[in-house]
């Protein structure tokens, strides 16, 4: 019973930290590309974030990241939005990169859930388990997709949590449920294009001559 309370109180302490703002550098829309020279994949308008090596290019798999930033990202805790365009419809993705002390990808998802179904109205679990990142059988991830209602529309969310080890990433989609299909297949293209990355803490560091 007292290792069941202590990692309640610790699960509590943790869902406090994520629920705040992310560290971030300020967000300037329609900024000069940026360009990372340590960026081991050299792209002009990559961002990486120096701590982990996770870098996030200006556009990847018909999605195009909301904003440039004027610093790199540093801390523990930081996010990046992309969207697509479909149908006269957006498909938002947030990523985030997180270090989280003595959590796997379950717990990860159990923190963040309550908040990410407080967003929407008559919100509701479709599924929720264990995922298979095709490609990646080294990384732990646990997903739930839900529907619910945002501005009176129909609406599809889903958040998956990986456990990279050090680093733990997080993945929220959100779109209008009449573009569920395609939604998929576009956030499967991302995750694809994505997942050959791995953060890690030497990552840059090592680039750094």
């Amino acid at each position: 019973m007292l290792k069941r309370m202590n990692i309640a109180v610790f699960l509590s302490g943790a869902a406090l930290a994520l629920a705040s703002s992310p560290a971030a550098a300020e967000c300037v829309i329609g900024s000069a590309p940026l360009f990372d020279p340590f960026a081991p994949y050299k792209e002009p308008g990559a961002i990486v974030h120096k701590d982990s090596g996770f870098i996030f290019p200006a556009n990847i798999a018909g999605f195009r990241r909301q904003c440039e930033m004027t610093t790199d990202f540093s801390g523990n805790n930081f996010e990046i939005g992309y969207l697509r365009d479909f149908e006269d419809h957006e498909i938002e993705i947030k990523i985030a990169i997180i270090h989280l002390e003595q959590l796997n990808a379950e717990d990860h998802y159990k923190i963040v859930k309550p908040d990410l179904l407080s967003r929407y109205s008559s919100a509701a679990v479709v599924s929720e388990g264990g995922y298979f990142v095709s490609g990646r059988p080294d990384i732990t991830a646990y997903q739930g997709i839900f529907d619910g209602d945002k501005d009176s529309v129909p609406w599809h969310f889903s958040v998956t949590a990986l456990d990279y080890g050090y680093w733990d990433a997080r993945l929220s989609a959100s779109y209008p449920q009449e573009i569920d299909v395609a939604a998929q297949e576009s956030i499967m293209e991302l995750i694809t294009a994505f997942q050959w990355q791995t953060p890690t803490g030497d990552q840059v560091k090592a680039a750094i001559p």
